[in-house]
């Protein structure tokens, strides 16, 4: 009976240990052959930052510059876009990002292999915080 009991409290552990492993993720990556796509709600106003760390493109090439394409944007005056790394470090120049139309960023101390993410801003001179921007990125060249 001690050892019935023993067995089921260790599988019991053990399922709650694989379960708590398993819903942890870090984030997702796309290969930087294609684009990611990430929406931000409730931009800050001010020419402040809204920070994504979840959804990522990993870098496939050696070049030096990140692709953007806004889809949807809020902002009366646009907003701005960049490269950041897992601990949000600026790792390309701050770009501003047209409706419609790829934007390149010159990138900063990247290298091929490794997952990247974005910041969106909005311009200084804007009022608004509840701003929306949904946003096609990849770390590499798509234009």
């Amino acid at each position: 009976m001690k050892t019935k009991k023993k067995m089921v409290a260790l599988g019991m552990s053990l399922m709650i240990l694989c379960g708590s492993f398993v819903s942890v993720s870090a984030y997702v990556y796309v290969p930087g052959t294609q684009y990611q796509t990430v929406t931000y709600k409730d931009i800050p106003a001010w020419g402040h930052q809204s920070y994504n760390t979840y959804y990522g493109s990993k870098k496939a090439t050696t070049g030096d510059f990140a692709t953007f394409y806004k889809t949807h944007g809020d902002a009366a005056l646009g907003n701005f876009a960049e490269i950041i790394n897992s601990s949000k470090s600026p790792r390309s120049n701050m770009v501003g990002i047209p409706e419609g139309k790829a934007a390149l960023s010159e990138e900063h101390l990247c290298s091929k292999g490794t997952v990247y993410f974005t910041a969106v801003g909005s311009h200084s001179l804007e009022p608004s915080n509840t701003c929306d921007v949904n946003l096609k990125f990849s770390a590499d060249n798509l234009r």
